[in-house]
């Protein structure tokens, strides 16, 4: 394997569209070789509820390089090797944001989540945040420090890998590549905005969800990001998610059991393909329509029709109220707007929320 860079960002406000920090380690075969934490200029205002989580103030940063500055020593770093974060699909984010407000085009890097490589090979543990992570390798940690955060990161990594674990298992591309407004037709820069939006939902949903456990402080931080993202109203699952917070609070009180409920919506949200709930020991597919999605394990998605279409399913291009089952290739897609799923499993969980009975399958677990 070659080399890998860890990273983790601090942002000024809850639109996440900027770094005020971040943070870097170099793992070089099998071992940190170098670690750097930059402070960033974010040149916007930061929200104070960001202030308390990182302990970073406007005047820290005020005289610092602004990202487009650092970045021209920092980009070839994500072009070059395997990125790796906790929680990457946030950061990741976060990154592709703040690289669309500078106008500085990139494309694909390929990554791998600490979070979700404990998740498959620590089953055990009582949650996968990065503290208990640090805590069960014995880790030192300054949490929501970016420099000790990705040095953190990249020490769990190599621990993993000395335990056999193999990152090819768990890596996946990302595009960073962005719109520019000032080139593009003005509603595909609205889909283009909407779709990071729901990327960052996607990693906050992910985020206070890892550890099993909601608490009202976490489902406030939802709302005000909620608030302050109104544009994504007729999206799903903005709806969906605003409705039941709003249904929630109206009382002015978070009972247990609706923090549990929402723990259970946000999971699903999140990962609806990692929550398959189906009974997917059936692999009878004769008379079935059948959508595809993502790229597969098994090999090109001709093949994967075509051995479904022996053993009698119906093949479908798009997700439709007559779709039986829509499974999910292993290998995923750069593509794919929300981090964990594209555009047909959105449309498959908008059918489901209307009573429409269509199961949503991983490749693993069906073919």
């Amino acid at each position: 394997m070659g080399k890998v860079i860890a990273f983790d960002v601090e942002t000024p406000n809850s639109h996440n569209d900027r770094i005020c920090s971040i943070g870097l380690s170099l793992i070089d075969d099998g071992t940190i070789v170098w670690s750097q934490n930059y402070m960033v200029n974010p040149e916007c205002p930061f929200d104070n509820r960001n202030i308390q989580i990182h302990g970073i103030r406007p005047q820290d940063v005020e005289h610092a390089p602004t990202f487009p500055l650092i970045w021209e020593d920092i980009g070839s770093l994500f072009r070059q090797n395997l990125v790796i974060a906790h929680n990457a699909t946030f950061d990741l984010c976060v990154l592709k944001k703040t690289l669309s407000a500078y106008g500085l085009s990139e494309f694909l890097v390929y990554y791998a989540c600490t979070m979700q490589m404990a998740q498959s090979i620590l089953p055990d543990l009582p949650n996968f945040r990065l503290p208990t992570l640090c805590d069960y390798y014995n880790i030192d940690l300054d949490h929501h420090d970016s420099g000790s955060d990705s040095f953190a990161c990249a020490q769990i990594f190599c621990h993993m890998l000395d335990e056999g674990t193999c990152p090819e298992d768990f890596t996946k591309a990302y595009s960073l590549e962005c719109s520019h407004p000032a080139s593009a037709h003005s509603q595909s820069t609205h889909m283009a905005a909407n779709t990071k939006s729901l990327l960052t939902l996607s990693g906050i949903l992910s985020g206070i969800t890892c550890d099993n456990v909601l608490v009202p402080s976490e489902v406030e931080y939802l709302q005000n990001w909620l608030d302050d993202n109104v544009e994504l109203k007729g999206n799903y699952p903005y709806d969906k998610i605003y409705t039941t917070i709003a249904n929630a609070l109206a009382d002015g009180i978070l009972e247990q059991a609706e923090l549990e409920s929402m723990l259970r919506l946000f999971k699903q949200v999140s990962d609806p393909v990692n929550d398959c709930s189906c009974n997917c020991s059936s692999r009878d597919i004769s008379g079935k329509t059948f959508c595809l999605s993502g790229e597969f394990d098994y090999g090109e998605k001709s093949a994967v029709e075509e051995l479904l279409i022996q053993r009698g399913g119906i093949p479908q291009k798009n997700v439709t109220r007559k779709t039986d089952l829509l499974i999910v290739g292993g290998q995923g897609s750069s593509a794919w707007c929300a981090g964990n799923y594209g555009t047909k499993v959105k449309k498959a969980l908008e059918l489901q929320e209307k009573g429409i009975s269509i199961q949503i399958i991983r490749e693993h677990d069906f073919l």
